[in-house]
């Protein structure tokens, strides 16, 4: 089969085409599929015109307009829809149902209304538009684009339960929804022995999307009252210098001297960060962001066999089996939270298990080529629409 893939944005610095779509279209090309990534690179300008075989995916990067107007945004969409028509693809498999890929399939739809298309959702877009503020009338067209893309499709797929549930209300009848996950694409899984500390550690992986300052800053003044000697150690940046106020919080709080600020950790020291800590901590507030989305960070600590606790949210409490793969804690008590992760300091032994259990079935469950199979079920559902 010829699979083509719309790419929402670059290969960074956004993470669904890295962690998403690439990994998708290796297991695919693994399988003995042809597939072509295309890549729109509005967001990483050097990589425009670029393209590689990675693993035997064809990654094509369309020209960047020289300027971010209406018209060249169009520009770029209809060079998107261009370069998979030119590759004569059986089925398209398009990224988010907005932005540069949402509007490149519109045109596939009414250019080439024969050409079988899937449409896949990873967010919850209209709930992103509202918290970063987009106007009324743009939120109101992202909307129309999204249900007109949902309902036209010839199949979903959609990386959280939430999002399975939404998207086949909004088909309004319709089937053909399928349910996929982040998966993990690692050659060797788990992190083997971690070393004895006189430091416990405990890393809070972050975009601060799923929680507030407030509440990490709550959630870490509760751990240190049980452990006085742990130290947070905080990969990764808020959109809106949310870890700066963390900072400023822990300084009004007298623990800033056990928090360590580290920013973005490149792909490739991920590994040692990750034995660089004892345990892991993901406060997430019960909202419908997060009910959606599918947390590749999380998928990320437990396949490298972090011991994890985090808030039983959506896909949270699906990746986490309580005491089998990672510990939880009731969405809101930040007590529990705190709770968890003192018990993963103090038995070692526990985390350690619950560490190789994550990462074996993150293995077993969530590898890329068993996931394969559900995009290649969806491809065929929609060239038998």
């Amino acid at each position: 089969m010829r699979v083509a893939m719309v790419a929402p944005f670059a290969l960074a610095p956004k993470g669904t085409t890295r962690w998403r779509v690439m990994p998708l279209a290796r297991a695919l090309a693994a399988a003995g599929h042809q597939v072509r990534v295309v890549v729109p690179p509005y967001d990483w300008p050097a990589s425009a015109g670029l393209r590689w075989v990675d693993q035997g995916v064809e990654v094509v990067h369309v020209g960047q307009p020289s300027r971010g107007n209406l018209p060249d945004r169009g520009v770029l969409a209809l060079q998107l829809a261009r370069s998979v028509l030119c590759w004569r693809p059986d089925v398209v498999h398009v990224f988010k149902p907005v932005g540069y890929s949402g509007m490149a399939a519109m045109i596939l739809a009414l250019v080439r209304p024969a050409l079988p298309w899937v449409i896949d959702l990873d967010d919850w877009e209209r709930g992103w538009h509202a918290r970063q503020g987009h106007a009324r009338t743009l939120q109101r067209v992202l909307r129309w684009q999204e249900d007109w893309l949902l309902h036209r499709a010839g199949a979903v797929t959609a990386a959280s339960q939430w999002l399975v549930a939404w998207a086949s209300a909004a088909r309004r009848g319709r089937d053909g929804v399928f349910y996929l996950p982040n998966g993990v694409e690692l050659p060797e899984i788990g992190r083997g022995k971690v070393p004895a500390r006189a430091t416990p550690r405990v890393l809070l992986y972050t975009r601060f999307v799923e929680h507030t300052p407030l509440t990490v800053a709550t959630v870490w003044c509760l751990v240190l009252a049980q452990v006085p000697d742990a130290e947070l150690v905080v990969a990764g940046q808020g959109l809106a210098g949310q870890e700066r106020e963390l900072m400023t919080l822990a300084t009004a709080w007298g623990i800033a001297d056990g928090v360590q600020l580290l920013g973005w950790v490149p792909e490739l020291s991920r590994a040692g960060l990750f034995a660089a800590v004892d345990a892991a901590v993901l406060p997430v507030a019960d909202t419908a962001l997060n009910r959606a989305k599918c947390p590749m960070r999380l998928a990320d600590l437990l396949a490298h066999g972090v011991p994890v606790a985090a808030h039983a949210v959506g896909e949270y409490a699906v990746y986490i089996r309580q005491q089998e793969t990672g510990l939880l804690a009731l969405a809101g008590d930040d007590v529990a939270l705190a709770n968890a992760i003192v018990q993963l300091l103090r038995e070692p032994e526990l985390g350690a298990n619950l560490g190789r259990a994550a990462a074996s079935f993150m293995k077993s469950d969530y590898n890329w080529t068993k996931l394969a199979g559900v995009a290649l079920a969806a491809c065929d559902r929609a060239i038998a629409d």
